[in-house]
């Protein structure tokens, strides 16, 4: 997904951009009558070399493995059940005991839950490319 943008404000590595429905851009962001909605200021991620003006190509954050959390969450707690299995196959750990797999199974999906937690992206959008703006 593909959102042209134009940069309101900077503060540190946040900017504020006015989303925009066409190729133009007004100067009052408050009052557009271009905007696409209610919510039409968003923050993303600044990058170096922008300013106030310009006019930005803003791309979807989000990537594979966050788009498919839940496929990947069952993935994780079915291949732990198989790696038990196969541990428990080659090493002998004495007694058999069932619910061992399913514990090994919750903690590997319990990782991998974590994992993407913690890899999420901050904002929804990244600034992709930088078009001439105002100086």
């Amino acid at each position: 997904m593909q959102i042209r943008g134009k940069v309101v404000s900077i503060s540190g590595n946040v900017a504020e951009v006015c989303i925009i429905r066409e190729n133009a851009a007004c100067g009052s962001c408050s009052a557009c009558p271009k905007k696409m909605g209610v919510r039409d200021i968003i923050k993303v991620a600044a990058i170096k070399g922008i300013q106030i003006g310009q006019v930005v190509v803003l791309r979807d954050n989000i990537n594979w493995f966050l788009k498919n959390r839940i496929m990947l969450v069952l993935v994780a707690f079915v291949l732990g059940i198989i790696l038990t299995e196969t541990a428990t196959a080659i090493i002998s750990f004495g007694t058999y005991r069932g619910g061992i797999d399913l514990l090994v199974g919750g903690i590997l999906t319990l990782i991998v839950i974590v994992v993407s937690w913690v890899k999420k992206p901050r904002y929804l959008f990244r600034i992709e490319q930088i078009e001439g703006g105002e100086t």
